[in-house]
C-alpha cells in the first residue's frame, strides 16, 4: 500500500485548498533548462552522523542517462523539525540515512549521509517512455541539486523508484505528477503543502491511532506543543472531545496559546502543576529524557501509554529508558507513522479520504488564524544550522534549496 497514491487518489476536493499567503522573496520559479546530454553536475549537503552540527556541499559529476532514466532539478524543499528527527533515526532499524547514500562514494559515506526532505523537482531530460521533460513532481528527495531515479513504475499521475535497500519504507517511494496530484492546487499551495503535508498525515494518523486503542482515554498530554506534528494532532483530538494538554518551552507558550487548540498548557519546568487525576495517553514529540522523567514522576501509573514520535529536542531517548519507572518502560512505544498507515489502508479502504478531508480543514484553519509565515530567504546552510540547533521559531515554515552549479 502507498500512503501518497492512495491520498491523490481519493482527494477530489482537495486541489482548491492550500495556503497561498506569503510575504517572502519567492525561491525561482521551477527549472526550464533543459539537461545537456554532456556530463552533468549534482551538488548535495551532506552531514556527519555522529556530529550532526558538522556539514558541508560537495559536487559530483554525473554521468549521461541510461535507459529509462530521468534526471529532476529540486527545485525546492521544507525543512522542519521531522527532518531532523529523520538524521536522529538514520541508523538501524529506520536507516533513513540509506535512502541516499548511493549519492555518496564508499570514503564519503561511512562517516556522512543525506537526509531526505519532501520537495518538488522538475524532470528536465527524460529517458523514461511515460516521464515527459518538464513535469513536476512532489515527493521524498535528497537535499541535492538534482537527482537520477530509474522508476520501477510510471503512469502519468505518479511513477515509483525500487530503493537499493528494499527493506526502506516503500511509503516514502512515489512520485506525484503537480498536473495530476489532487492535493496541488498551484504553484502558490505548494509551501503549504511541503511543510504540511507530511507532517499532517502523521498527526492524522496518530490520531486514529490513539482512537483505535485508547477509545475510553479522554486526556492526551503532547509534548513539544509548539512542532506542527503536535497542534496537527491537537487539532484532530479536539475534533473527538479529547482534553488536550501542551507542554512547551517558555520561548513557545505565547505561540501555543495563540493556536487556541489547547486545553491547558504549561513549560516544561512547570509539569509538576497540572492537576489531573484522569487516565492519560502520552504523546512525545520531543524525545527529551528529562521530560520523560518529569512526566513519569507526575503522572506515574495514570499513563497508559507513552508513543515516541520525534526528537524536537534533538536528544535520543528511544534506546535509553532505564532510569524511567518500570512503569513507564512498559507503556513506552515508538510509533512509525508508515506501518500504522499500511495497516488501517488495508483495514479501511475509506480512510485516506478522511486523511485529505481532514488535511483541508486543518489548512485552512492554518490560513484564517494565520499560524504559518514561510520563509526562502534562507540558504541551505542557514536553514541547516537553525534546524539543528532548536532555533527555529514555531512560526516559521523554512523553504530552501541547494544551489546548482552555474
Amino acid at each position: 500500500a502507498n500512503l501518497i497514491v492512495r491520498a491523490q487518489t481519493s482527494a477530489t476536493n482537495v486541489r482548491t485548498s492550500g495556503i497561498s499567503r506569503t510575504k517572502e522573496r519567492p525561491l525561482p520559479r521551477p527549472s526550464t533548462r533543459r539537461a545537456s546530454s554532456k556530463t552533468m553536475s549534482q551538488r548535495s549537503f551532506i552531514v556527519s552522523k555522529q556530529v550532526l552540527s558538522r556539514y558541508k556541499t560537495i559536487t559530483k559529476k554525473l554521468s549521461s542517462l541510461g535507459a529509462n532514466e530521468i534526471l529532476l532539478d529540486i527545485d525546492k524543499f521544507a525543512f522542519t523539525a521531522n527532518n531532523m528527527t529523520y538524521a536522529h533515526a538514520g541508523g538501524p532499524p529506520l536507516n533513513y540515512w540509506n535512502f541516499y547514500d548511493n549519492l555518496l562514494d564508499d570514503n564519503l559515506r561511512k562517516e556522512n549521509g543525506i537526509i531526505p526532505v519532501w520537495g518538488f523537482a522538475t524532470c528536465t531530460k527524460s529517458r523514461n517512455p511515460i516521464i515527459a521533460e518538464g513535469s513536476r513532481h512532489y515527493g521524498f528527495y535528497p537535499m541535492a541539486s538534482s537527482v537520477v531515479y530509474n522508476p520501477s513504475k510510471a503512469s502519468t499521475p505518479s511513477f515509483t523508484v525500487a530503493r537499493s535497500d528494499s527493506e526502506l519504507a516503500a511509503v516514502y517511494n512515489s512520485y506525484l505528477n503537480t498536473e495530476t496530484d489532487p492535493f496541488y492546487a498551484s504553484l502558490s499551495c505548494e509551501n503549504a503543502m511541503m511543510v504540511y503535508r507530511p507532517l499532517f498525515l502523521t498527526s492524522f494518523f496518530l490520531d486514529d491511532y490513539c482512537s483505535s486503542k485508547h477509545q475510553n482515554v479522554g486526556h492526551c498530554v503532547l509534548t513539544s506543543a509548539s512542532s506542527k506534528t503536535a497542534f496537527g494532532l491537537a487539532f484532530q483530538l479536539r475534533q473527538r472531545g479529547v482534553t488536550v494538554i501542551g507542554l512547551t518551552s517558555e520561548r513557545n507558550l505565547g505561540f501555543c496559546e495563540s493556536l487556541g487548540l489547547y486545553s491547558g498548557l504549561y513549560t516544561y519546568d512547570s509539569i509538576g502543576d497540572i492537576q489531573s487525576n484522569e487516565t492519560t495517553v502520552v504523546v512525545d514529540m520531543a524525545g527529551s529524557h528529562d521530560v520523560n522523567l518529569s512526566i513519569d514522576k507526575h503522572f506515574g501509573t495514570r499513563v497508559v501509554e507513552s508513543i515516541g514520535v520525534g526528537m524536537t529536542h534533538n536528544t535520543v531517548l528511544f534506546g535509553d529508558r532505564t532510569t524511567l519507572s518500570d512503569h513507564a518502560q512498559a507503556t513506552r512505544k515508538f510509533f512509525f507513522a508508515p506501518a500504522w498507515i499500511r495497516r488501517r489502508i488495508e483495514e479501511d479502504a475509506t480512510i485516506m479520504e478522511r486523511a485529505a478531508s481532514s488535511y483541508v480543514e486543518f489548512t485552512q484553519r492554518s490560513e484564517e488564524k494565520r499560524w504559518l509565515e514561510f520563509n526562502t530567504n534562507l540558504s541551505v546552510e542557514e536553514v541547516y544550522a537553525l534546524s539543528e540547533s532548536n532555533s527555529v521559531n514555531p512560526n516559521q515554515g523554512l523553504i530552501t534549496r541547494v544551489q546548482p552549479t552555474s
